[in-house]
């Protein structure tokens, strides 16, 4: 027969087993995934420079960082 006190027991147990399962899982699912890139392959990445006024950083090639005294070109 079931008493009252294993059934809470029991409750109790299977739910901590589903938040520590998720838990886990949880850690792992959001890593990022790396893109693996065999040897010799070239990478798809572009060099930064910070801002001289406001220290963001932008794109070697890319235009103001969108200040009105940004020293680059717009």
């Amino acid at each position: 027969m079931f008493a009252l006190p294993k059934l809470i027991i029991v409750v109790l147990f299977v739910a901590a087993a589903w938040v520590g399962y998720r838990w886990l899982n949880g850690v792992t699912r959001d890593l990022p995934r790396r893109r693996v890139v065999p040897p010799g392959e070239p990478i798809d990445a572009e060099d930064l420079a910070a801002c001289g006024v406001c220290g963001a950083y932008l794109a070697v090639g890319a235009r103001s960082c969108g200040r009105p005294d940004c020293p680059r070109p717009r």
